[in-house]
């Protein structure tokens, strides 16, 4: 014990010893949740974003703020006039846990293959009740994605777009298969929270999207929305003749108050709300899902084209084709280099923007760093990012020049 004490105060000093010219310092957050919100969205007042309204009112609900919210979020990702759209209260796990519980009649499948996407698939569908047929397909010890696909037959099938643990992705070709493959009865959902707002999807080749608000449109956690196919509108009642489903899990009373008067069961962070709303007018103003897509995209490739010009980076996943691209994972290839020290020297300037740094996500066994490449990091370019690697370029060097 007394040797860990002694490591972790040499540790700190090693760190603390590392200068950096704040001057120099990326004024944009790099952490992949709650994530970097648009300038406009961050300048302004609090009380101008409604959080005393109530969510009854007509200016608020029906003929107001999340009409508005809805219909701006339509137009960016093109959805079909007959698809809900839901607020759901609290982050992408409880509409994870509402859309298995409302939508599943006797049988499941899906992928696992990263933190999220196993909460999805594992440890959230093994919760279900009833008699279900689970046929969850797991990525290997030394794999990425899983080389068995999922069954297309099953009633619901549960699929992460983009695992934002380890950064990989699924391609739109496998979406599209899953889409052309699936049963008469099947219901395909997709988690979008690490690329709502940020990747081109397969246009509406899915029965269920769910998205926490916090990643892409850099909202607050704690927010949600929910999108609807009329069949999986439809599945909402045949679900209940299989199990009795908790009231806050069901999802028929929130598609109802949506339909009816664009309202919520309970009350939503309507802060929230308008800062999704924000970020999607600013995303149809400015380009819509297609330049969204591209600067998503002009971020990862300069993280990629910078880590191949040092020898201390690679790649976690070789893959491009499997590669996200809204949040990157580059394994660090320097046995004597720590993604933890990294994040830490960048944690010790003080500035709040770096305050999580860029260290792994918990579960992800590799020595890495993991950078969100989400459109309000950098709405310019990478100039953001250009601060950010020459900082951690200097972190390398100084660590080196401390070991020797």
């Amino acid at each position: 014990m007394e040797g860990t004490k002694y490591y972790n105060r040499r540790k700190r000093r090693k760190i603390m010893s590392i200068q950096l010219d704040i001057s120099k310092m990326p004024s944009a957050t790099f952490t992949c949740g709650p994530s970097q919100g648009h300038p406009v969205i961050r300048q302004t007042p609090v009380y101008k974003t409604l959080f005393e309204r109530s969510h009854r009112a007509k200016d608020i609900s029906t003929e107001g703020l999340y009409k508005e919210a809805v219909d701006n979020l339509r137009q960016l990702l093109s959805l079909p006039p007959d698809y809900t759209v839901i607020f759901f209260l609290g982050g992408a796990t409880p509409a994870m846990d509402a859309v298995i519980w409302s939508l599943t009649k006797n049988s499941l499948s899906g992928l696992s293959f990263g933190a999220f996407s196993k909460l999805w698939a594992e440890k959230i569908a093994s919760r279900l009740e009833g008699k279900v047929i689970r046929s969850i397909r797991k990525a290997g010890e030394n794999e990425f994605f899983p080389s068995e696909k999922p069954d297309y037959q099953a009633s619901l099938v549960i699929l992460t777009p983009n695992e934002t643990s380890t950064g990989t992705q699924i391609p739109n070709e496998y979406l599209e298969e899953a889409w052309k493959l699936k049963g008469p009865d099947t219901l395909i959902a997709w988690d979008c929270t690490s690329c709502a707002g940020g990747r081109e999807l397969p246009k509406n080749k899915f029965d269920v999207m769910l998205f926490s608000m916090q990643k892409c449109f850099g909202v607050g956690g704690g927010s949600s929305v929910i999108i609807m196919s009329p069949a999986a509108v439809k599945r909402l009642e045949e679900a209940k003749k299989y199990r009795t489903i908790p009231y806050a899990l069901d999802l028929s009373e929130a598609v109802a108050k949506a339909q009816a008067k664009c309202q919520t069961v309970n009350t939503p962070s309507t802060t929230n709300i308008w800062m999704f709303n924000e970020a999607c007018k600013w995303m149809n103003e400015n380009g819509g899902l297609a330049a969204m897509d591209a600067l998503c995209r002009q971020h990862a490739k300069y993280l990629l084209e910078w880590a191949a010009k040092t020898d201390y980076l690679k790649p976690l996943i070789s893959d491009e084709a499997h590669r996200s691209y809204t949040t990157l994972t580059l394994e660090v290839t320097d046995p004597a280099l720590k993604d933890a020290d990294i994040s830490a020297a960048l944690k010790a300037t003080g500035l709040p923007n770096l305050a999580d740094g860029i260290k792994k996500y918990s579960s992800v066994k590799q020595n890495s760093l993991r950078i969100a490449c989400f459109p309000f990091v950098d709405i310019h370019g990478t100039a953001e990012y250009e601060k950010l690697t020459a900082a951690v370029d200097e972190i390398v060097r100084q660590l080196r020049q401390e070991a020797k």
